[in-house]
């Protein structure tokens, strides 16, 4: 599952999503996706409730 970023959002700011308190790891741009779990390589990535990509291993 994913998020929207509806501004500009600072790594370390503290998102309440549904009741679920997420911690974001890196700035997120306006308009931009960050995830509400761990998602695995090659897993579906679900936003408002329709899959959207899969995810892939880009982080370094």
């Amino acid at each position: 599952m994913v998020a929207v970023a509806p501004c500009p959002l600072e790594k370390g700011t503290i998102c309440n999503v549904d009741g679920q308190e997420i911690t974001l790891i890196e700035d997120i741009a306006q308009g931009h996706k960050f995830t509400l779990k761990d998602i695995k390589k090659d897993q579906p990535i679900i936003k408002y409730g329709y899959p959207i990509g899969i995810a892939k291993d880009i982080r370094k």
